[in-house]
C-alpha cells in the first residue's frame, strides 16, 4: 500500500488525505526540526509536560500553527492519560490546552469533531496516532495509543464512538495508522504481553514475535490495524505508514531511544470549509 505520509512544508509530514465536497483536511504529524528548544528536546518540541521551557514551546507551536494554517486559538489538546477516553470537540473548546497544561481536554486521549476551524493535536514520541475521516456527515478524528491504550482497544473506542454519534456504520469510516515505534525496536516483557493476550488470538498473533526468555517484539501498528478490522472498518480502508520514530533520530522524538529524556510531535488534524461553500 502507497506511503499515506509526504515531506512537505518544512517541520510537517503531511498525511495525504481525501477532501470532501464541502471541507479541506489538514493533517500529519510534525517533525523535530526547525524549533527553537535546547539539548534533549531539540528542536521542535510541542510538549508542554516535558521539563523543556515552556516559553520555546509555544514559540514552537506559533511556527507550527503558522505552517499548518490553525492559528493556537484554534488548536484544542488531550490529557492523554493512556486510556480509550474520547471528547466531542466543539468551537466552545477552542485553544483548550494550546496555551497551558491546565487547560486541556481532561482525561482522554481521543478527540473528535464534525466542526471545522479547529485543530485535533495530540503529542506522539513512539505511540502510535491514529487519524479517522468520514464523508457525508464530514467528521475527523484522532487517537493516540500506547501500549496500554491499545490493548484497552482505544482505536475500536474511536469507531464506535464516531459511528453512534453520526449514525453511521463503521465500513464507512476511513484510518490512518501514523509514525510509531517499530517492532524490530520495541521489546516488551510478559507482563505487557499477558495483557495483550486477553484480545482474541487472531487479533494479535501476527502482532507478536516470541524471542523466549519471557522476551517478545510487539508490533504496535500491526495490533492497532487488527483491533479496527475487528471493530468493522475494511481494511482496504486502513492506511499504515512505514515510518518507525525509534529508528529516525534525525526526524522523530522517541521516548525509548532517548531513555524517557525527549521532546514530543504533535499528531494534528483540522478541517477548513471550502471558499467556495463559505458563502
Amino acid at each position: 500500500m502507497e506511503e499515506p505520509f509526504s515531506f512537505r512544508n518544512g517541520p510537517l509530514l503531511n498525511l495525504k488525505t481525501e477532501s470532501s465536497e464541502t471541507h479541506e483536511i489538514y493533517s500529519g504529524i510534525t517533525l523535530r526540526t526547525e524549533g527553537i528548544s535546547r539539548s534533549a528536546f531539540s528542536s521542535m518540541n510541542l510538549g508542554l509536560h516535558v521539563g523543556d521551557r515552556p516559553e520555546d514551546v509555544i514559540a514552537n507551536r506559533r511556527h507550527v500553527s503558522k505552517k499548518i494554517g490553525f492559528p493556537l486559538e484554534q488548536w484544542v489538546c488531550a490529557e492523554q492519560v493512556h486510556g480509550t477516553g474520547i471528547s466531542r470537540i466543539t468551537n466552545d473548546s477552542a485553544g483548550s490546552g494550546a496555551f497551558s497544561l491546565h487547560s486541556v481536554v481532561k482525561g482522554v486521549d481521543g478527540l473528535f469533531t464534525t466542526e471545522p476551524n479547529l485543530l485535533l493535536a495530540l503529542c506522539f514520541a513512539d505511540c502510535v496516532p491514529i487519524y479517522y475521516q468520514t464523508h457525508h456527515p464530514d467528521s475527523i478524528g484522532i487517537m493516540h495509543a500506547g501500549w496500554r491504550g491499545t490493548v484497552a482497544g482505544g482505536a475500536a473506542c474511536m469507531v464506535e464512538y464516531m459511528s453512534h454519534e453520526l449514525g453511521i456504520a463503521p465500513s464507512l469510516i476511513h484510518v490512518v495508522i501514523g509514525p510509531s515505534i517499530g517492532s524490530e525496536d520495541y521489546e516488551v516483557d510478559q507482563n505487557v504481553i499477558n495483557e495483550v493476550q486477553k484480545l482474541d488470538r487472531s487479533i494479535w498473533k501476527t502482532a507478536v514475535a516470541d524471542y523466549g526468555g519471557g522476551r517478545y517484539l510487539l508490533n504496535l501498528k500491526t495490533l492497532n490495524r487488527s483491533i479496527l478490522v475487528a471493530s468493522g472498518v475494511p481494511e482496504n480502508q486502513i492506511q499504515m505508514t512505514g515510518y518507525n520514530t525509534y529508528a529516525h533520530p534525525d526526524l522523530f522524538y522517541s521516548f525509548r531511544r532517548d531513555q524517557g529524556k525527549t521532546g514530543r510531535m504533535l499528531g494534528y488534524i483540522g478541517m477548513k470549509e471550502k471558499e467556495n461553500n463559505e458563502s
